[in-house]
């Protein structure tokens, strides 16, 4: 692991200085002289952050590999293990005893040395032929991302014939195709010919379901990831694997079991199984008393290692989560776990699952199961115990920061969690027996320490029994959570009273949820930011928030009257959903709204509570409607918000215009989208603001500066009128979802003189393109989801002069490219889910393919 851990430092610290040196003058020149395509330059940098990824670790680790007494404490046995970062004496070519100068970067000017191996790599990194699969024999490490067009098992292939590989690393998810995989033959003949592999990773998108018994003869290997794999079981010979010291297995969601003779992996240091399906560990587990990092212990019923074994496993740090606990048959068992002794466990996770009859057996597992106090974060999940153990909640536990009771069902109090000094994010949740939380949970305070005193988050969430919360002590009004910045209560049915003398003067959120029969006054909130309140079916008063407010979420209420009142002077945004009850928003009475947000909101008529025009609402960005059927047309006189810049409507049935003299009232508007709203009758009189950069599914005349359209889901649209006016500053154009569009021969797309992108998708009844009809300015043609095109036109593409990227996605009556071949300055093809396409364009052998054979980058994805 140090080995690893320096190793990365190294080539972090080497990477950083490459990638200095490919942007220096020299590089450029270099690339000048030889006249070199500038794109190679990219393709090497990107090949270096790809490497750089390889190597990186999460931040959990990350934040490890900072820590220089973990280093330190491991440079004896690095020394021993020398030969997992491939270190030998005498390698490389003789050279001359200049001293060099000691740095802790690498530098080109002062690499000396392997002169030979330094041009071999320049030369492999500086050839053009994407397609070479030839893979040096002298190669020692090999990271490889597949290109999109193929399945990767060339290069393997190719990786055979470098015998002396140590490192082979298979990436990146998002560029493997789903359904292509490495077959068990390609990864068996690896394993069989790659005997000094130390480092071995495979790409999680390569459907490993298992491993060949071959992996076993890579005796050198010392670091093993499968995460994000579909293995299953891994075979038995894994276990000779005796120089392992690192197994990753996270996120193998199929994983049921690890081999059986897995203690026999004596130098094993971390074994990662996080989100995996198993159940129970190998039996022994204690003989692996290297190990550092174990990141889940499941318990089995009647097999695998008992949890006792865990107190052999004496060198445990950071992240340990104990799975299954409701199989410790002996509470005495627990004990022997030694979890007191682990003083370098930071998390602990402690799960039970299921019922039992004997809650004093579960407290005296909880008890045993107490950690060091240098733990840092706890979670007690499904523990089915009537009370907590006296640890939980002593202050001797002084560097706790994050504690979550989860699904203690049967617990009727709460320990007193106020004496942690340092308590920062506190979660309880479906505590079903908790009825009154009181001076026990607030513990034994003093004036100088008052109780939450570190305390940021606070959440209660499905306390179903819980009725009222009172404050630790009402001769000392305002001691407890003065840090408390979010609180959060949900789906607390019987609650009535939230601490109606407290003051919470570092609040800034406060989520209620749920909680229909809270009556009492919210706490004095000074500083409050953000509320939301949801499902509440009696009046919350929200009188004590203060100027401070800027953000109000509402949903599910019965009534909203009092609620807004007061409320609105001071915020500055607002969400209302769900309220059946709104029939109108006073938006005239709202002087600091930036952003409203009003959903489903079925009743909703107006937006103010008169009917002449509304005043100005200058802090007014944004305005989105959605769901509101009732809701005909804005009050008369227009809206004058004149930095709004921001106008959305969707689902509005019966819409019958915008805000009058939107010209004039909103000159700051730049994007306008309609949804869903059949009786929109015109656009505004005055017009659109000139601003208007994008209008998603509306028609428009005169329009300076729109340079985004969509125009979609309208189902009555057959052809384009001839007296539709596109603005000639389009650059961009989507025709989306007419499900009803038989004919795309409109002129006026002609006269797009600036139109850049064009993208036609799911039109279903679309049979055909125009013969000359596309702006010959296009460098981007999108053609998507055309279920009947059958023709790309006679003449096709050969007037886009400018063309330099196509691409045809699922048109599976699509025939044949074009007669004329495409135009030459396209440089990308992109042909998915068109079966007759992609037979007529294989390479040499279609019957298309002299049409495209010129074009540089060629995507064709095989139809499943």
């Amino acid at each position: 692991m140090a080995a690893a851990l320096v190793g990365g430092s190294i080539l972090s610290a080497f990477l950083q200085v490459l990638f200095d040196r490919m942007a220096s003058r020299e590089i450029l020149d270099f690339f000048k002289e030889r006249k070199l395509n500038d794109r190679l330059l990219k393709k090497l940098k990107i090949m270096m952050i790809s490497v750089r990824i390889a190597f990186s670790s999460s931040k959990r680790e990350k934040d490890e590999m900072e820590k220089l007494g973990e280093i330190l404490d491991r440079l004896e046995y690095l020394a021993q293990q020398k030969d997992a970062l491939g270190l030998r004496e005498g390698m490389g070519e003789k050279t001359s005893l200049e001293k060099i100068p000691t740095t802790s970067l690498v530098d080109d000017i002062d690499v000396c040395g392997r002169d030979r191996d330094k041009e071999a790599i320049l030369k492999l990194l500086l050839l053009e032929d994407d397609n070479s699969s030839k893979i040096s024999k002298k190669a020692r490490h090999l990271s490889f991302a597949r290109r999109i067009h193929d399945d990767g098992t060339m290069i393997l292939k190719g990786a055979c014939e470098a015998r002396f590989l140590r490192t082979l690393l298979l990436f990146n998810r998002s560029h493997w195709q789903q359904g292509r995989h490495i077959g068990n033959g390609v990864m068996n003949n690896l394993f069989l010919t790659l005997k000094c592999l130390r480092a071995l990773s495979l790409s999680p998108d390569h459907d490993v379901v298992g491993l060949p018994n071959s992996i076993g003869d890579l005796k050198h290997l010392r670091y093993l990831s499968l995460s994000a794999t579909s293995v299953v079981r891994l075979p038995d010979s894994v276990s000779t694997l005796y120089n392992l010291q690192t197994l990753l297995l996270h996120e193998c969601n199929d994983l049921i079991e690890l081999p059986a003779s897995m203690m026999k992996l004596i130098n094993l240091c971390h074994l990662d199984i996080t989100k995996t399906k198993l159940q129970e560990m190998p039996s022994q587990l204690g003989k692996l008393t290297k190990l550092h990092k174990l990141t889940d212990f499941f318990l089995g019923k009647q097999s695998g290692s008992s949890i006792n074994e865990l107190g052999k496993l004496q060198h445990l740090r950071g992240t340990l989560r104990i799975w299954n606990l409701q199989n410790v048959m002996d509470a005495r068992n627990a004990i022997k776990a030694n979890l007191k002794g682990k003083q370098l466990l930071k998390e602990l996770e402690l799960t039970w699952k299921g019922d039992t009859n004997d809650s004093l057996h579960e407290r005296l597992i909880l008890e045993q199961l107490q950690p060091h106090m240098n733990i840092e974060s706890v979670s007690i999940v499904g523990y089915m115990g009537t009370r907590f153990p006296d640890w939980i909640g002593d202050s001797s536990f002084s560097n706790i920061v994050s504690l979550k009771l989860i699904g203690c069902k049967y617990c009727s109090s709460l320990p007193p969690l106020g004496q942690l000094v340092s308590l920062k994010d506190l979660l309880i949740k479906e505590l079903g027996e908790i009825m009154v939380v009181g001076p026990e949970f607030y513990g034994s305070c003093t004036s100088m320490r008052k109780p939450f005193g570190s305390l940021e988050i606070l959440t209660f969430e499905g306390m179903l029994k819980w009725h009222e919360w009172f404050f630790y002590s009402e001769d000392d009004v305002g001691g407890a959570f003065p840090r408390l910045q979010k609180l959060y209560i949900n789906c607390c049915p019987d609650l009535t009273k939230v601490l109606p003398n407290c003051q919470l003067p570092c609040l800034t959120a406060l989520e209620i949820r749920k909680c229909p029969q809270l009556v009492s006054l919210l706490p004095s909130v000074p500083s409050v930011l953000i509320v939301e309140v949801e499902d509440n079916t009696r009046e919350v008063l929200l009188e004590k928030l203060s100027s401070g407010m800027h953000s109000l979420k509402l949903g599910r209420l019965k009534s909203l009257d009092s609620l807004l009142k007061g409320c609105l002077s001071t915020t500055e945004e607002i969400l209302v959903r769900n309220c059946d009850s709104l029939e109108s928003f006073p938006l005239d009475q709202c002087p600091k709204l930036k952003h409203v947000r009003i959903h489903g909101c079925p009743n909703l008529q107006s937006l103010s509570e008169h009917e002449v025009a509304l005043g100005d609402v200058t802090s007014l960005c944004s305005l989105d409607i959605r769901d509101c059927p009732h809701l005909v047309s804005f009050p008369k006189g227009g809206l004058a918000a004149p930095n709004m810049t921001v106008l959305r409507l969707r689902n509005c049935s019966k819409m019958k215009s915008l805000p009058e003299y939107m010209d004039s009232l909103l000159p700051s508007l730049v994007e306008i989208s309609l949804r869903r709203c059949p009786e929109l009758e015109s656009f505004p009189k005055g017009g659109l603001p000139c601003k208007l950069e994008s209008l998603e599914n509306g028609l428009c005349k005169k329009l300076h500066s729109l340079s985004h359209f969509t125009i979609g889901m309208c189902k009555e649209v057959e052809t384009f009128p001839e007296s539709l006016q596109l603005p000639p500053s389009l650059c961009s154009l989507k025709i989306s979802d007419l499900q009803n569009l038989k004919s795309l021969d409109y002129r006026g797309l002609q006269h797009l003189t600036s139109l850049r992108e064009l993208t036609i998708d799911s039109c279903p009844k679309l049979q055909s393109l125009p013969e000359e009809g596309l702006p010959a300015t296009l460098t981007s043609l999108k053609i998507w989801a055309l279920q009947n095109l059958k023709s790309l036109g006679h003449k096709g593409f050969q007037h886009l002069t400018a063309l330099r990227e196509l691409e045809i996605e699922s048109c599976p009556m699509l025939q044949s490219m074009p007669e004329e071949p495409l135009p030459p300055p396209l440089s990308s093809l992109y042909i998915r889910e068109c079966p007759f396409l992609e037979s007529r364009c294989q390479q040499e052998k279609g019957e298309d393919w002299h049409k495209i054979q010129h074009v540089p980058n060629i995507y064709i994805y095989a139809t499943c």
